[in-house]
């Protein structure tokens, strides 16, 4: 992350507490501990060497289906827990290092090596002294229904992750690089602004279907198994269903659902009758809505606000891929329109 996403964190990545939010500064261990008892789980937090100052600072935004957080802790740590059930978390860094024990797992995380936490083996983690954490905390029931949908089946196990998670390359660098946008339109946007909540659900539900399709654990066999065909009425009740719901945050998952089939077999179908998969389809609808929005544009209308509208938060990728598209620029759209009325 560059040096402007450092001094948002450093700073609180909150511009606004709202209804739902959490933050705390205080020098007081056992203040800490019940704030995040309160707010993370049942984990133990014990100080190293008692004769250093104690000092922590913590934060909590509730999204819909996902936790994020950022913690700072001054001292060296060590944090510990003996879960007694699931607990989706998934912990990530800018700098420095820790030991986690998962289970018999020994591993060392950094910024390119996170730790995925199922909440089913015993913890512990060693920390060195100013110590931060970017913690992800995923809904069970989010889990278990994206995953059910993926695979066309009911979840009888809880769902068990390998703890490491290697940021350097794979599923595990796409799910890094998730986090940082998801942290940052979290840090930057204010929760009021209208196409906050659609843009955040999005990366919500596009989070995890990544984790669970990219990431190991032990479903992932049955994700991986081959696609098979399906009757050509499945993939056109999810094409319109994409048409109708183009302007809502779906996930594979739900398109799978819709479909009445596994995700693979979805994408197998869509690949080969469509020549692309169902989430590119979505996608290239939700072009081209922005396209008549602008081509109908009113006085007031701006391509920004179309392009936040239907869920582009990023007009540099999104100016470049309408370029290529249709052949010109947003603005030139909208500029086009404007002259003809």
């Amino acid at each position: 992350m560059d040096n402007a996403g450092r001094n948002i964190f450093a700073e609180g990545f909150f511009k606004k507490l709202g209804a739902h939010d959490k933050k705390l500064v205080s020098r007081d261990i056992d203040e800490v501990s019940c704030f995040l008892h309160r707010n993370s789980g049942p984990y133990h937090y014990e100080q190293q060497d008692r004769s250093q100052p104690f000092a922590a600072k913590l934060e909590f935004k509730k999204l819909t289906d996902l936790t994020v957080s950022y913690g700072w802790f001054g001292p060296a740590m060590i944090v510990s827990s003996r879960p007694d059930e699931p607990v989706y978390s998934l912990f990530s860094r800018l700098h420095g290092s820790s030991e986690y024990t998962v289970g018999k797992r020994v591993f060392v995380t950094s910024p390119t090596c996170g730790a995925l936490l199922s909440g089913l083996l015993p913890l512990r983690v060693r920390t060195n002294a100013q110590w931060h954490v970017f913690g992800t905390n995923f809904s069970v029931s989010a889990i278990e229904r994206e995953l059910g949908s993926l695979l066309a089946r009911e979840i009888s196990e809880a769902v068990e992750f390998d703890p490491m998670v290697n940021f350097d390359k794979g599923a595990g660098r796409v799910v890094n690089r998730m986090l940082r946008r998801l942290y940052n339109e979290v840090a930057q946007c204010q929760q009021e602004s209208p196409a906050f909540g659609f843009r955040v659900r999005q990366m919500e539900r596009s989070l995890i279907t990544l984790v669970l399709e990219g990431l190991r654990h032990n479903y992932s066999n049955f994700m991986e198994a081959p696609g098979r065909t399906i009757s050509l009425w499945q993939v056109r009740r999810v094409e319109e269903f994409i048409r109708q719901c183009a302007d809502e945050a779906l996930s594979l998952g739900d398109l799978a659902a819709v479909g009445g089939t596994s995700a693979r077999s979805l994408q197998y179908t869509f690949q080969r009758h469509r020549g692309c998969s169902p989430m590119s389809f979505l996608r290239k609808i939700r072009f081209e809505r922005v396209r008549d929005q602008l081509l109908r544009g009113e006085r007031d209308t701006t391509v920004t606000s179309v392009a936040l509208r239907w869920g582009f938060p990023h007009f540099g990728r999104f100016a470049a891929e309408y370029r290529m598209r249709f052949e010109e620029s947003p603005s030139v759209t909208l500029r086009r329109n404007r002259k003809a009325s």
